[in-house]
């Protein structure tokens, strides 16, 4: 599975049945345009993760459409940059290990693709560009976060205890000594996140990003 076969699972329209039309572009980012077809499959994908009914509003199009944007920006700088994806066994364990956090079984996670209009192979690609984003991120904005022993004990003491005292009611909070170390991923992963933020909002300016109304409006537009 190459980059190139990603971006089409991820920015194409869903495969269409013979002689079927593919509905219209949504967006134009550059050379890259995103198709309303690859919103509502983006809206059906993100409902897997989050196990809710899917909600096609107007504001959840134009925020996968969005997302397909800061997506597509991802690709090229991967492309780019020769990176290697993971591989389809990389993305079998990752599901494994999405089931065992998740508590679903295998059978019940494809009875959910199926009804979503998705194969396996389908979910494991987009379990395959999860983790090739997770690692680019690690690799592109990771070694330049430096994280101080005044951010950690501030995160800390303003959100970690607070925390822990509502999952472990009467349980006293553990010496920041203790947790330092878990403490400092969970900063360090903020601040990776920031910086990739606000890498995607330098590119997106970078770009002409045009809008056509016609595709956000829920009603009409064929599915």
């Amino acid at each position: 599975m190459t980059t190139r076969s990603i971006l089409l699972a991820l920015l194409l329209a869903a495969a269409a049945p013979a002689g079927e039309v593919l509905d219209r572009v949504a967006v134009s980012a550059g050379q890259q345009v995103v198709t309303l077809s690859a919103i509502l499959r983006q809206l059906r994908l993100e409902t897997l993760a989050s196990g809710d009914p899917v909600q096609d509003t107007e504001e959840n199009r134009r925020r996968a459409a969005a997302r397909l944007i800061d997506q597509a920006i991802v690709l090229r700088e991967i492309e780019l940059s020769r990176y290697t994806p993971p591989t389809m066994a990389e993305a079998e364990a990752a599901i494994e290990r999405y089931l065992k956090q998740s508590g679903r079984t295998r059978e019940r996670l494809l009875g959910e693709i199926h009804k979503l209009g998705f194969s396996e192979d389908d979910f494991k690609r987009e379990m395959q560009w999860r983790l090739s984003v997770a690692r680019f991120i690690e690799y592109r904005f990771a070694p330049g976060v430096q994280v101080t022993d005044e951010e950690v004990e501030k995160y800390y003491r303003d959100e970690y205890s607070a925390q822990y005292r509502k999952l472990n009611p009467g349980a006293a909070v553990p010496p920041l000594d203790e947790v330092r170390d878990a403490v400092l991923r969970i900063v360090t992963t903020r601040k990776t996140n920031v910086a990739m933020e606000q890498w995607l909002a330098r590119m997106r300016e970078s770009l002409r990003v045009t809008y056509f109304p016609e595709a956000f409006k829920v009603g009409g537009a064929a599915k």
